[in-house]
């Protein structure tokens, strides 16, 4: 039954499964469907180009074009507009911890064998650093694995 309605739309399947795909990016979070969707509609206006002889154009050859042009557009698009994600700030906003890099703290049980504790705000947080004694500043450098990494400052 698809098979039936997808040969009788002929090569106007390739631009409603586009257009539909360009649809699904908008209601989709992320850039991902808009590559494959954009393919779709120039597969799909190739294949109705009225003054150009598409016998040598089966369906078999489109799926194919359509892949390999899905494919180079994944790749060019995600060079020219590369996802900063990790580096970005808005990731931060989930990461409790982050907010305090850069930040400078006193050291509340001394830093020993690399582990410590100090304390930001009303809370105390495990930290990982040069040993340090109780009540030494230092400064927030990074955060791995919900434990702040710190380093003294002179």
């Amino acid at each position: 039954m698809i098979f039936d309605t997808v040969s009788s739309l002929g090569p106007w399947t390739w631009l409603i499964v586009g257009l539909l795909l360009l649809v699904g990016e908008a209601v989709v979070p992320g850039v991902f469907l808009m590559w494959f969707g954009i393919a779709g509609v120039v597969i799909g206006g190739l294949s109705l180009l009225p003054f150009a002889d598409v016998a040598w154009w089966p369906w078999q050859v489109q799926l194919v074009a359509f892949g390999v042009l899905s494919l180079v557009l994944v790749f060019v698009g995600n060079r020219l507009f590369p996802s900063n994600s990790k580096d970005d700030e808005a990731s931060k906003m989930n990461d409790p911890l982050a907010k305090f890099v850069g930040r400078d703290a006193l050291v509340s049980e001394a830093i020993e064998n690399g582990v410590g504790r100090v304390k930001l705000g009303d809370t105390v947080w495990r930290v990982r650093g040069a040993d340090a004694a109780a009540g030494a500043k230092v400064r927030v450098v990074a955060v791995e694995e919900q434990t702040l990494i710190v380093e003294p400052i002179a």
